[in-house]
């Protein structure tokens, strides 16, 4: 939701008949078992489809749900790529992503997002996920780098507080521009 472009809550929201809102769907991708799983690498795709489709009640089944589900990564936002492009020579990029088998194999292969950053990590081939300190404590370790030395954006505040709490200094964006925003003014971005 920074760097990239996801419709889910959207598709959420019409397939729910309009009884799951933003805001309970982003409560669902934090509090429930199934997204938890998912991200951790502890169910597969499927297993999720089969609880999110009950959970969330929507009106297909589990297996158009997970059809769908692989077109909701739209992609990289305008301006995403050139923007890292343009923080590269300055700065060491990385990312810590919640992420599934299925976005994790868009990521590396369409958006090639290794090219872009100087390090990956997402949580379902960790074991962790946001906002467990356990995560970000993992991402200091391996960039070498100690928290406090570390910048850390996410559009979840649970996540951003997350970071916080390990000593990240981290801000909470909502989207894209709203990074490019912070990046201009406060970091004074190339």
């Amino acid at each position: 939701g920074v760097l990239l472009d996801f419709r889910g809550p959207d598709y959420v929201h019409a397939r729910s008949n309009g009884r799951v809102d933003e805001e309970a769907y982003f409560r669902f991708w934090s509090k429930a078992k199934c997204a938890h799983d998912l991200h951790c690498g502890r169910c597969s795709p499927e297993e999720f489809a089969r609880e999110a489709v009950r959970e969330w009640q929507l009106n297909v089944t589990p297996e158009v749900f997970l059809e769908d589900y692989r077109t909701w990564f739209r992609g990289p936002y305008e301006g995403a790529l050139e923007l890292l492009e343009a923080l590269r020579p300055k700065y060491r990029l990385a990312c810590l992503s919640n992420a599934n088998v299925l976005d994790v194999k868009r990521f590396r292969e369409e958006v090639q997002l290794q090219r872009w950053l100087d390090a990956c990590f997402y949580s379902n081939e960790l074991g962790l996920r946001k906002p467990d300190p356990a995560a970000y404590l993992h991402v200091s370790r391996a960039l070498d780098l100690p928290p406090g030395d570390i910048v850390f954006f996410d559009d979840s505040r649970e996540n951003v507080e997350g970071a916080i709490a390990v000593g990240m200094q981290a801000h909470h964006v909502q989207g894209f521009a709203d990074l490019a925003g912070l990046l201009e003014g406060r970091f004074n971005r190339p």
